[in-house]
């Protein structure tokens, strides 16, 4: 009876084990320029689930200051859109992680529709010669390495796969972004006088690690007077 014990035992291990990939990033980003070079940021990670997931750990840079965990899930339609429902989450921050619990645990037929993590943060960028996350290149603008582990300074990750990525930049007017992802829509943000520069990977997946952009601070108008 022995061997039928350690299989059952074995079989309920796994089960309890559970895990959470991504299969989809949506990533936004509002640098602050001519301050204290500041930014906010707003991830939501669209995750595949395996077995029962109560409790997982995002990896995310000590520096960043994460704000909110939410997981979002539907396991149905309303009125042709995902009938999503929020829990807020609680964490614990350890090194470089957090340690995310849900408020109930998460099942494939919890998110048969849709499932994902929004998190809200903040942080610093890096002065000129810095080399992580998000960093001055000169006096006003930015550049990113995220390659090599970097990726974790400036924005959460889970799990570094492949996956369909958007990124939106949310900046002042005359500013600019130059990213080697698809140029998607630029639309002002209601009530502010910013815009969404908003991009896209296609049908191609990528890494949040492989993923470089440059945001330049905006430039002064000049007219010609003649």
């Amino acid at each position: 009876m022995l061997l039928p014990i350690l299989l059952l035992i074995s079989t309920i291990s796994l089960v309890e084990a559970g895990k959470l990939t991504p299969n989809k990033y949506e990533l936004e980003l509002t640098p602050e320029f001519f301050g204290d070079n500041s930014f906010t940021g707003k991830a939501k990670i669209h995750v595949d689930v395996t077995g029962s997931v109560e409790e997982f750990d995002l990896q995310v840079s000590k520096d960043l200051e994460v704000k909110k965990v939410i997981f979002w899930a539907a396991d149905a339609i309303y009125r042709g859109n995902p009938n999503l429902k929020g829990g807020t989450a609680t964490f614990k921050k350890d090194g470089d992680k957090i340690h995310v619990t849900l408020l109930g645990a998460i099942t494939k037929e919890d998110i048969k529709i849709k499932g994902f993590i929004e998190i809200a943060y903040k942080g610093k960028a890096g002065k000129k010669g810095a080399s992580k996350g998000l960093f001055l290149i000169n006096d006003n603008d930015y550049g990113t390495n995220l390659k090599n582990g970097n990726a974790i300074y400036l924005f959460p990750i889970l799990e570094d796969v492949a996956a369909p990525l958007t990124l939106s930049v949310i900046t002042p007017y005359r500013a600019g972004v130059e990213t080697k992802l698809k140029v998607g829509d630029h639309k002002s943000v209601e009530g502010e006088e910013l815009i969404s520069n908003n991009f896209n990977s296609g049908a191609e997946k990528i890494k949040v690690s492989n993923l470089e952009f440059k945001v330049n601070a905006p430039r002064v108008l000049i007219l010609d007077s003649n």
